[in-house]
């Protein structure tokens, strides 16, 4: 029940108080074709005292027995904490060791995308290396040449043509050291 649920009942009981003495009023006075409506102070005193008494009243009764339902839910939350750290004290070790396997399995994930990213940069720089000796054994080059060995190691990755230049590294290496 709110707080505001009796005001409407206690206007509908003023309303019906108010029409059952008119009714008396105008069975009194029957002759009179429009009834005056004359209602005495200490009567309206009367109906206002009544009134603020019964609201003060409900207002009471609800504030206590909001303060109950709230007792209630403070003691309620309380056995609720125990309960549960009761339960938690059971199953601490499980998830002890699941935390711990949980973070050995991202500290493993972290290591393989380290790894991967190591290895894939090697690669990379061993190919530069290639291009690199590539060029010097040949003297130089020019723009189509570098055009063509970007089309070799990046667009295409033609394993055959990388490996006719490594083999031409190699033999050019070995020229080079027997001069």
């Amino acid at each position: 029940m709110k707080k505001d649920d009796f005001v409407p009942a206690m206007f509908e009981e003023i309303k019906e108080t108010m029409a059952a003495i008119n009714k008396k009023l105008q069975q009194e006075k029957p002759n009179e074709k429009e009834p005056q409506k004359v209602i005495s102070r200490q009567l309206l005193e009367f109906i206002y005292q009544s009134i603020h008494k019964s609201v003060r009243e409900n207002i009471s009764v609800s504030e206590q027995s909001t303060r109950k339902q709230l007792n209630q839910l403070i003691q309620d939350t309380k056995d609720m904490e125990q309960r549960i750290t009761e339960m938690t004290g059971q199953y601490k070790k499980r998830r002890l060791i699941f935390r711990k396997l949980v973070v050995w399995q991202s500290v493993a994930a972290v290591l393989f995308l380290v790894g991967f990213g190591l290895c894939v940069n090697n690669r990379q720089l061993r190919e530069n290396d290639l291009k690199f000796k590539f060029i010097q054994a040949q003297g130089g080059i020019n723009s189509n040449g570098l055009s063509y060995l970007d089309t070799v190691f990046h667009v295409n990755k033609n394993e055959l043509v990388i490996e006719k230049i490594k083999e031409k590294v190699e033999a050019g290496e070995k020229d080079s050291l027997k001069k």
